[in-house]
C-alpha cells in the first residue's frame, strides 16, 4: 500500500513541497528532453513507427505570467518528437527505474520477490506433492504387476515419454492431461530420486524437462478454461509457483556447483572455469523461466481488471522480475515488455493522484483540514511519479492537470489562514 504522511506533518511542509515540486517537475522535463548516444543500443529493441509533425498553439502551463510576445494569438508550427526520440526517453525511463532496482540475484531476492517458492523448504514442499502422487502411482503399479505376467515398465525414462505423448495429443481433456502429464511426471520423479537419493541429486536434464512439462500442461488447461469461460485464477497461481520452484531450483544448483569447483580447485592455484561450464547453460535457463513469469505476471495485470490493488501488484511483480532478468542478460524481450508494464503503471499512478485529488476536494469542502491536506499531499506525489514515467506529449497532458492541482492547493493554503489573519487584526 501506498504510504502518506500524519496531517501533524503536512500542514506545515505542504507550501514548501508546493515550491519544490516546480522544481521537481522542471527537472523531470530537463532529463526528459535529453538523450544519449548510450540508449541507442537499448533504444532499437523497441518497436519503432514513422515520425510527425504537428500544429500545436504554445500555451505555458505554469500559473505565472507569460511572457509578451509580439502576436500572443500566434499559432506556431512545432515539430513534434519522433518516433526515435520518444523511444530514446522512454528507454531512459526504464533504465533509471531498473537502476533503482535490486541488483543481485539471489537467495534474499528470491524470498523477497517471489509469492510462492521463497525458501528451500517450499521447493521440498513442491517436490514433495509430485513424490506423493507418483509413490501412490508407483503402489498401484507394484500391485499390478504382482498380479500380471508381463513385467511392467520402471524406467523414469518411459514416463517421460509418455507425458511427451500426451502434450503432443490434439484432442486432450483436463483428465487426460491430468493424469497423462501430471502423473506420469510425478512416477518418473519419483523413481528418479530413489536412483539418486534425494531430488536435489537428479541432474539438471532431467529436472528441466520435468518442468517443461509440467508448465506445458498448465499452460493448456489454462487456455481450455480461458476458451470454456472458466476462472482461471487456480491455473496461473499453478504456473507461477511451477516456475518460482524452477528458477529457485536453478539457482540452487548453481550456486552448489560453483561452491564444489572452488573446493576443489582450493590450493591447487587453477581456475574453476573449467567447472563451471554448466552453470552457464543454468543461469540462461533462469533467465528463460524468469522472462516468462514476468510475461505471466503482465498478463496477470491486464486481466485483472475489478481488483486494483491486485492489478498493480502483478504489475510491480513484473517489473520486478523482468528488470532483474535484463541486469542479468541484456534482454531487448525484457525491456520490450517492460514498457508495456510501464504504461499500466503510470496510468495507474495518474489514477491514484485523481482519486485522493477528489477525496481532497470533498474534505476541503466540508472543512477536513487533515484529510483536505493528506489528499493534496498525497495527490501531488502520485501526479509527479506519474509523469516521471511518462514520455513527451504524454507528460504534458498530466503537467496540465498537476499545474491545475498546484493552484487549488495554493487557494486552499490561502483559505486556511484567513481565519487565522482576522483573529490577529
Amino acid at each position: 500500500m501506498l504510504n502518506t504522511m500524519s496531517s501533524s506533518k503536512i500542514s506545515p511542509i505542504l507550501p514548501l513541497s508546493v515550491g519544490a515540486v516546480f522544481i521537481a517537475v522542471a527537472f523531470i522535463g530537463l532529463v526528459m528532453s535529453m538523450t544519449r548516444g548510450d540508449d541507442e543500443k537499448a533504444a532499437n529493441s523497441l518497436p519503432q513507427k514513422s515520425s510527425r509533425a504537428v500544429a500545436i498553439e504554445q500555451e505555458h502551463l505554469s500559473s505565472g505570467s507569460s511572457p509578451e510576445t509580439d502576436n500572443p494569438d500566434e499559432v506556431v508550427v512545432v515539430e513534434a518528437p519522433s518516433e526515435e526520440e520518444l523511444r530514446r526517453q522512454l528507454v531512459r525511463i526504464l533504465l533509471e527505474r531498473i537502476a533503482q532496482t535490486d541488483r543481485d540475484f539471489n537467495s534474499a531476492w528470491l524470498q523477497n520477490t517471489h509469492q510462492f517458492v521463497k525458501t528451500p523448504e517450499d521447493l521440498r514442499a513442491f517436490w514433495g506433492e509430485y513424490l506423493k502422487i507418483g509413490r501412490t502411482r508407483s503402489e498401484l503399479m507394484a500391485r499390478a504387476q504382482a498380479h500380471s505376467k508381463k513385467k511392467l515398465p520402471q524406467d523414469p525414462r518411459y514416463f517421460v515419454s509418455q507425458a511427451n505423448a500426451t502434450l503432443a495429443e490434439k484432442e486432450n481433456t483436463e483428465f487426460m492431461l491430468q493424469k497423462g502429464v501430471k502423473e506420469n511426471m510425478a512416477l518418473a520423479l519419483f523413481k528418479k530420486q530413489k536412483e539418486t537419493e534425494g531430488v536435489e541429486h537428479i541432474e539438471e536434464e532431467f529436472m528441466g524437462s520435468f518442468y517443461e512439462n509440467i508448465l506445458a500442461m498448465y499452460h493448456l488447461l489454462e487456455k481450455r478454461a480461458v476458451d470454456q469461460g472458466k476462472d482461471t485464477k487456480r491455473l496461473m497461481d499453478e504456473r507461477i509457483r511451477t516456475l518460482e520452484a524452477a528458477i529457485y531450483d536453478r539457482h540452487m544448483h548453481i550456486e552448489n556447483t560453483k561452491k564444489m569447483a572452488r573446493t576443489n580447485k582450493e590450493g591447487t592455484g587453477q581456475s574453476v572455469a573449467s567447472e563451471l561450464f554448466r552453470t552457464d547453460q543454468m543461469d540462461r535457463e533462469v533467465n528463460s523461466h524468469m522472462l516468462t513469469l514476468g510475461q505471466l505476471y503482465f498478463d496477470g495485470a491486464i486481466a485483472e481488471i475489478i481488483d486494483r490493488e491486485k492489478h498493480q501488484y502483478y504489475a510491480d511483480k513484473a517489473f520486478k522480475t523482468l528488470a532483474m532478468v535484463y541486469q542479468r542478460s541484456r534482454s531487448g524481450e525484457a525491456l520490450n515488455l517492460m514498457r508495456e508494464v510501464n504504461d499500466i503503471q503510470r496510468d495507474y499512478l495518474h489514477r491514484l493522484a485523481k482519486v485522493n485529488w477528489k477525496r481532497a476536494q470533498i474534505a476541503a469542502a466540508s472543512n477536513d483540514v487533515e484529510k483536505a491536506d493528506e489528499g493534496y499531499y498525497v495527490a501531488t506525489q502520485r501526479y509527479l511519479q506519474a509523469m516521471g514515467q511518462s514520455v513527451e506529449g504524454q507528460r504534458e497532458l498530466i503537467a496540465r492537470e498537476f499545474f491545475i492541482l498546484k493552484e487549488e492547493i495554493a487557494k486552499w493554503q490561502a483559505q486556511k489562514t484567513l481565519p487565522t489573519a482576522a483573529d490577529g487584526s
